[in-house]
């Protein structure tokens, strides 16, 4: 992609008097910008919300990396005000669609600051969950289609898009910044790792950087899915959260309904169990185990760990375990490969993609069924040679290894990790793992903090959602720290303004640090919290 920028500084170059062209398919076309198609190009007027811009979608030609060529769509919105900066958002799942998957709030205010947005597909059509796109007909890999999606496509769409936004104003990008969260998060810190220079500052939100998650699903769903009494229904999720609420919500200094600190709250799953002739708040021995194997970490044969388990806070609500996990209704055990019938959206998330991963990533094909993997739901352990699968085929996905990162801090560039302590579909404890990794690596917290930092989000969900505050401004945070040197010391964070949750307001704090409650007026109230060490000083 190279070249692009070239042709558009020789552009520039030739004219001082730039007209900025038509916002239309032909005007776009008189940029002449290679590499590049313009798929649709037209105006979108001011709304009270948004300000105008121009719509655009294109296509661009992914090269290189010894893969076969590729393509990709992006789509971009250029203001009709523009600040010379640069937004590019991630997308989920399995990707294959234009959709965002970034903080709602940083998403819906970049317009307004002035932002050139952009977004990618990342190389395939999908609907975000389906796999399909990996194998080609006769059910070899489609590695131009796989290496887009790794890391290709959105350093590819980067390029390209810099270059339309500076072709059409006639004016250079001052700053640029990465957003996006579950695998736009994984994106967000493979531009980081693989592409050092793309971008001035980085927002990773419950990024996806181990697909070793993927083994721990299965040892859950094993477990799930072994008799009917295992199933968690919504109402035993409701009484795991009465007990673990009661028992947790306190260590922060407030009593608001509200566990933040989840990895301080020991729960083991045997203590659930109903005691004799009990038979409300506890669970049966069978969902204890589904409960363990999701709430403690998987290892191999030799006793090393694989992937820390889930927090057991907070499981309940329309995005939470039932929903990645074990289901709304009861699956029928007698249908290993369809329980929930054969409609995917009936099915747990968690379920669908485990199956997406046996039948297309990893070509054990569509009757191959989780019960015949080598994971043991009863002693949380999964065999050496899984293992080893799993880490072949998702290699260059992977963004776990925090020595890859050390370019880009070195540079000078910044980043924004967070993660919610109740997320069901990745849990936190890995990118807590990440960050000690990388702070060790750096001799020490503080030289880490200097560039990348990690904001644990209470009560959040997977991106969003949960009991907890999950409206946060990450953007202006970045912008702050890259622009003028202020790094974040604390980011306000309040739940959406509606009746589904308990109104709430908390400051973020940079990891290590928590809020702490000051003891006085009201706990729902931001102001009366300080972010201070896990002791309580500071």
């Amino acid at each position: 992609m190279k070249f692009v920028l070239a042709g558009v500084a020789a552009l520039l170059a030739s004219s001082s008097a730039f007209a900025r062209p038509e916002c239309s398919v032909a005007g776009f076309n008189t940029l002449r910008l290679p590499g590049l198609t313009i798929a649709s190009a037209a105006p979108v007027a001011a709304t009270v919300d948004v300000p105008a811009y121009c719509g655009v979608q294109a296509n661009i030609v992914t090269r290189g990396d010894g893969a076969p060529d590729g393509s990709a769509r992006v789509a971009l919105q250029l203001p009709d005000v523009w600040k010379q900066r640069f937004f590019f958002m991630g997308v989920g799942g399995n990707a294959g669609t234009l959709t965002p998957a970034v903080n709602a709030t940083d998403r819906t205010q970049a317009l307004g600051k002035g932002y050139a947005t952009a977004v990618t597909d990342t190389g395939h059509t999908g609907n975000g969950t389906d796999a399909g796109w990996v194998r080609l007909p006769d059910g070899r890999r489609d590695e131009a289609k796989i290496a887009d999606f790794f890391y290709r496509a959105a350093h590819g769409a980067t390029v390209a898009g810099k270059a339309l936004a500076v072709a059409y104003y006639a004016e250079p990008v001052q700053h640029a910044y990465f957003d996006g969260c579950s695998t736009g998060g994984r994106m967000a810190m493979m531009e980081a790792e693989r592409y050092p220079t793309d971008y001035d500052g980085i927002v990773a939100g419950d990024p996806n950087m181990d697909y070793r998650a993927t083994l721990q699903r299965f040892v859950v769903q094993k477990a799930a899915l072994a008799s009917p009494a295992a199933w968690l229904s919504p109402a035993a999720l409701a009484t795991i959260d009465k007990i673990v609420t009661e028992r947790c919500d306190a260590i922060d200094g407030a009593k608001d309904g509200l566990v933040q600190d989840a990895a301080r709250c020991m729960i083991a799953a045997e203590d659930l169990v109903c005691k004799a002739g009990a038979t409300a708040d506890c669970l049966t021995p069978e969902q204890a185990t589904v409960f363990r194997a999701y709430s403690t970490p998987l290892r191999d044969r030799q006793g090393r760990t694989i992937f820390p388990g889930w927090a057991p806070t907070h499981l309940s609500g329309p995005r939470g375990m039932e929903y990645w996990t074990t289901g709304t209704t009861a699956p029928d055990i007698a249908h290993p490969t369809q329980p929930w019938g054969a409609d995917p959206a009936a099915a747990p998330r968690s379920y669908v993609f485990a199956r997406q991963t046996l039948t297309s990533w990893l070509g054990l094909g569509a009757e191959q069924k989780l019960a015949g993997l080598d994971a043991d739901p009863r002693t949380n352990t999964v065999g050496e040679a899984l293992v080893a699968m799993v880490d072949r085929t998702f290699a260059q996905a992977e963004t776990k290894n925090a020595a890859k990162l050390l370019p880009f801090v070195q540079q000078g560039r910044k980043m924004i990790l967070y993660h919610g302590t109740s997320d069901p579909a990745l849990p936190a404890a890995r990118t807590v793992q990440f960050y000690q990794e990388l702070s060790a690596l750096l001799h020490g917290r503080d030289k880490a903090a200097a560039n990348v930092r990690l904001f644990l989000v209470p009560g959040m969900q997977h991106c969003s959602g949960g009991v907890g505050p999950d409206q946060f401004d990450t953007l202006s945070a970045i912008e702050a720290w890259v622009e003028h040197g202020k790094p974040p010391e604390a980011i306000a964070a309040r739940t959406k303004a509606d009746a589904t949750v308990t109104p709430h307001e908390i400051p973020l704090c940079p990891y290590p640090r928590q809020a702490r409650f000051s003891g006085f007026g009201q706990p729902h109230d931001g102001a009366n919290w300080r972010c201070a060490d896990p002791a309580g000083k500071g």
